[in-house]
């Protein structure tokens, strides 16, 4: 019984330790950087093509430069890990791709991406 109080005492005062502990973002949180740039300016086209209103064109107007934004970070990115920018800029028509195809096989997906890039990525203006 103490040896099960002192492992739970141990455990719990070790617990703010790890938490505090700093991660290294891999290359997964890099991918987020793509992927929601790909949702941006799927998204961006799809709102061109809908209704002609002012309000979707000033979102589609919105959602482009936040792809543009997304894509110079991931230049830069790409630059510092010494890739080219046109590696980059094929990676990302490559999430884009992909992006898309999952769009069309599950058209609700895409309101979630662009809900959860719209969290991580917010509008800064």
């Amino acid at each position: 019984m103490r040896i099960g109080i002192f492992i739970l005492l141990a455990s719990l005062s070790s617990a703010p330790a790890l938490a505090a502990s700093t991660v290294k973002p891999g290359p997964s949180q890099t991918d987020y950087m793509f992927q929601c740039g790909a949702t941006f300016i799927i998204n961006a086209h799809a709102l061109q093509d809908g209704p002609k209103s002012a309000k979707a064109r000033a979102q589609a107007q919105a959602y482009e430069s936040r792809f543009n934004k997304l894509a110079a970070m991931a230049e830069a990115s790409f630059e510092e890990n010494r890739m080219s920018k046109s590696e980059a800029r094929t990676y990302l028509q490559k999430h884009v791709d992909t992006m898309s195809a999952i769009f069309a096989k599950d058209p609700d997906s895409m309101k979630r991406f662009v809900t959860l890039c719209d969290a991580r990525f917010p509008d800064k203006q």
